[in-house]
């Protein structure tokens, strides 16, 4: 019970506190796949009467495609500067800025859309905070104030049929993955599975905040190209 809640035998706060966006949802998921045989050649709309070298040149053509476009996951800004003992502390939404626009040159999220609580009086203030005076105001916000990258990608695949006789054929493939080149970035601050995080990328406090360091998907990421030939007999 409470799993992933900062305080949830806090009075007053409780499990309801950390009521978000769980670190692993995504709200807006679009895939879409299919294929096309191309309407030229034998038994096709187009050229349907056509044989020889012209229904081996433009007949039994056809294309597969996988779109992929995903919103990225939830993510948790912390504070600067603890101002809660052993309950944590979330960076607070300045209102009116925007999180992810006008930040540092090429930085995913903006500095100055965040901020958190005063630490109590007597301890080191940070550069930016709100004065929330003590209590619960001191846990800051809630978890996962913004999302990370999401995921655009797009794989095509062509394909040719060469008629050998009635029992042989040759397929020709032409596989292009992420063909658009686009690449899919990790979130700022993200450290693990071989990835050293950029220091500092999850500091709102510093030059390297929103900083992203890698890619999703270091090894299939780039631009894929691969053609083969398969006999059928």
């Amino acid at each position: 019970m409470g799993e992933g809640s900062r305080a949830p035998g806090l009075p007053g706060f409780g499990i309801q506190g950390d009521y978000r966006n769980c670190d692993y949802n995504i709200f807006n998921v679009f895939h879409f796949s299919g294929g096309y045989v191309l309407p030229f050649g034998h038994g096709q709309h187009f050229l349907n009467n056509a044989s020889g070298v012209v229904n081996q040149i433009l007949g039994g053509w056809q294309g597969v495609w996988n779109l992929v476009v995903e919103n990225g996951q939830p993510l948790t800004i912390g504070c600067h500067d603890g101002t809660s003992g052993d309950f944590g502390c979330n960076a607070m939404m300045v209102p009116g800025q925007d999180p992810y626009g006008s930040g540092a040159p090429d930085n995913f999220l903006n500095a100055n859309a965040f901020t958190q609580p005063c630490p109590p009086s007597g301890f080191t203030q940070p550069a930016r905070c709100v004065n929330v005076g003590t209590g619960l105001g001191l846990l800051g916000g809630g978890p996962t104030q913004v999302n990370g990258p999401g995921i655009s990608r797009l794989d095509f695949s062509l394909f040719k049929q060469f008629r050998i006789n009635e029992r042989s054929r040759l397929e020709f493939r032409g596989e292009f993955f992420n063909i658009l080149n686009h690449p899919t970035f990790n979130p700022p601050n993200f450290g693990g599975n071989g990835v050293v995080s950029v220091p500092g990328s999850g500091d709102f406090l510093s030059t390297n905040f929103g900083a992203i360091g890698s890619t999703r998907f270091p090894f299939q990421d780039p631009r894929q190209i691969q053609f083969a030939l398969k006999l059928y007999f």
